[in-house]
């Protein structure tokens, strides 16, 4: 029965990413911006999200079951390096550091926000400074 209640929360939480999605397909075609819509709709999310403060927790359910997914959305991009074999070495070297930067950059950002949350967290809740 609880899954029947949850469900206009996550219809909810999946319309929103749909909504903003769309939004920004329709904004980047409108204006022809060099900006795909997907990536402009997720901005729009974000600066939504920001200025509302909190994730709605229908949002929430959904992006947890997406996230649970992500590998089968990344499965075709690595299952497309078995087509790169004509690529030169120095293709090859140009690919392999970009991907070492993005991971990099991606561990790094990732772990500045675990560290600002942390921070916050623990000044919400009255404790000390957290190193």
């Amino acid at each position: 029965m609880s899954r029947l209640k949850a469900f206009p929360r996550w219809l909810m939480g999946a319309g929103l990413l749909l909504g903003f999605d769309l939004t920004g397909r329709s904004l980047s075609a409108a204006f022809a911006l060099p900006v795909p819509g997907p990536v402009l709709g997720m901005l729009l999310l974000l600066l939504t999200l920001i200025l509302y403060g909190r994730i709605p927790r229908g949002l929430a359910e959904v992006a947890v079951q997406i996230l649970r997914l992500l590998v089968l959305i990344l499965l075709p991009a690595t299952v497309g390096i078995y087509f790169l074999q004509q690529l030169s070495i120095r293709d090859w070297l140009t690919l392999a550091i970009a991907m070492l930067v993005g991971t990099l950059i991606s561990f790094t950002l990732t772990a500045l926000l675990l560290q600002r949350l942390l921070r916050r967290a623990a000044a919400r809740r009255g404790e000390a400074h957290v190193e």
